[in-house]
């Protein structure tokens, strides 16, 4: 199994001024043999045995050191090293 970060893009929910988030960050598991999404879709993960870990969303124009895209992305790498440890 290997572990994929993911930065995806979405529409913002919602109506000008109070817009959601328009980014998130998931963690595809990929069994050996699989090919990896290019569709982050949930039905079709369990289709092919894949495991999606979503860890977070954020604004794409906020990314600083202590902004929700960092928080995310470290979850993301923990998550990543985690599963490919043993894939070196």
């Amino acid at each position: 199994m290997k572990a994929i970060i993911e930065k995806r893009s979405q529409k913002a929910s919602g109506k000008w001024p109070k817009q959601g988030p328009d980014h998130y960050i998931a963690v595809q598991i990929v069994p050996d043999g699989v090919e990896p999404l290019t569709a982050l879709r949930d039905d079709v993960a369990a289709k092919r045995g894949i495991e999606l870990i979503h860890c977070g969303e954020f604004y794409g124009h906020s990314t600083g050191p202590r902004s929700r895209y960092a928080a995310a992305m470290a979850a993301a790498k923990e998550i990543a090293a985690k599963y490919n440890k043993g894939n070196l």
